[in-house]
């Protein structure tokens, strides 16, 4: 071999090392910043590369995760304690024989011993030859997930309720007035009547004295048109009755705040019906309904079944305030009322609810974005977007059911949501 066919394979070499060079920091540029985490394992299943979102949903620091085995490391057990076979393991399968997989719901095991719940895609990688040199593993932390959209749950309920509190103070403040009132006339009234029970019973003392008897009369006749005895008479009951309702009213809104509001933060359905939920959301929202439409209901006889009551809440009084919304931009010129019709069934084995409202109804350009969050066709600070979002999440995701609609340009719109037949006795 010549100098020059030495010097040329040493070009090619340098040449061959720059592109690699090159690779490398692509790949770590890649994966620094991709959103997602990934690890990138060689022909044997070896760790070589893995993100700063994997090394943080891992819990591992770079240099100690790299020349780890990824199957041995992350993925040995199953949930329930047993072992994860190396040749069941899609990575494997990857590295075997180039296929591609997705899988949900699977486990990952961190560096201090605890698990989480993982979405994974698992891809070969090839070289220049096509020949399989490793593998590419993206993943996704169900768990955190979650986690984060139960905050986001929590923290759309909180801004629900913050939106309400005006109107729940005036629902709550106007009965409270007329309860002030009456109880300062029963007050008044029943100092007035007291004395008139004195003067009663000075007369019966002095009764038996004939002479004094026409005086005492005339004097008591004189107090009762002073007091207006009639009045007190007439009025009172009518007192007692209308601070009694008021109370009634306070009483019931608050009950039906607390069943909207009830916490969900223990992942546990409960034992629930359907129909006290709508009642509850129902009063909570009054205010938000009561000036543009009426409200009416259909609630059919339901089975009590197991459900995330204060998530469901959240879901009917989300479609409650859209419609109002929708039906207010119809009748605002006019002053007039629409109406908002929700109804309750049982279907085989299911429950369903449907919220249909007389608004203009959702434009055909719009209907398969009004899902997507933070999508809203509404003017600024009415309404952030994320209503329907989370509530499709509720529906679907926590408890296996679907929320659909369908809509009438001109005429409204009318969601329906179905929820399984899930009872206690199923557990």
């Amino acid at each position: 071999m010549t100098q020059a066919d030495i010097n040329l394979l040493e070009q090619e070499l340098e040449s061959a090392r720059q592109a690699l060079n090159q690779l490398r920091y692509q790949n770590e540029m890649m994966l620094r910043w991709v959103e997602g985490a990934v690890l990138l394992v060689d022909k044997t299943g070896t760790i070589i590369q893995a993100n700063e979102v994997a090394l943080r949903a891992l819990g591992w620091q770079e240099e100690e995760l790299i020349g780890q085995n990824c199957h041995e490391t992350i993925h040995h057990t199953l949930e329930d304690g047993s072992e994860y076979p190396w040749d069941f393991c899609p990575v494997f399968a990857a590295l075997e024989d180039g296929s591609s997989h997705h899988v949900s719901g699977d486990i990952f095991w961190c560096r201090d011993g605890t698990s989480f719940s993982v979405d994974f895609i698992a891809c070969s990688t090839r070289n220049e030859q096509n020949e399989i040199n490793g593998a590419v593993l993206t993943f996704r932390n169900l768990t955190e997930l979650r986690m984060q959209e139960a905050k986001r749950i929590h923290g759309m309920k909180l801004e629900s309720i913050g939106e309400l509190s005006a109107g729940i103070a005036h629902e709550i403040n106007t009965p409270m007035q007329f309860v002030g009132t009456n109880l300062s006339f029963l007050r008044e009234g029943f100092d007035d009547i007291l004395e008139l029970c004195d003067r009663y019973k000075k007369f019966r003392k002095d009764v038996a004295q004939e002479e004094k008897f026409h005086s005492i009369c005339e004097e008591l006749a004189e107090f009762e048109e002073e007091i207006d005895i009639s009045y007190i008479e007439e009025e009172v009951p009518a007192a007692f009755q209308q601070t009694q309702d008021g109370v009634e009213r306070v009483v019931k809104l608050v009950q039906g705040l607390k069943g909207f509001a009830h916490s969900d933060s223990e992942q546990m359905k409960q034992s629930v019906d359907v129909n006290d939920v709508i009642k509850n959301t129902l009063v909570v929202s009054r205010n938000e309904y009561k000036y543009v439409a009426d409200v009416e209901t259909n609630l059919g006889v339901l089975p009590r079944i197991l459900i995330h009551p204060g998530d469901i809440g959240q879901v009917i009084l989300n479609l409650i305030i859209n419609g109002a919304h929708a039906i207010a931009d119809v009748v605002k010129e006019t002053g007039g009322k629409g109406s908002i019709r929700i109804e309750s069934r049982q279907q085989d084995d299911e429950i369903i609810i449907t919220v249909t409202d007389t608004g203009g109804g959702i434009p055909d350009s719009v209907r398969n974005r009004i899902f997507d969050p933070f999508f809203t066709t509404k003017e600024v600070g009415r309404g952030s977007g994320q209503g329907l979002a989370i509530s499709r999440s509720i529906i679907h995701e926590k408890h296996q059911g679907t929320l659909s609609f369908t809509s009438t340009t001109g005429q409204g719109t009318s969601f329906s949501i179905h929820l399984p037949m899930e009872t206690p006795a199923d557990k």
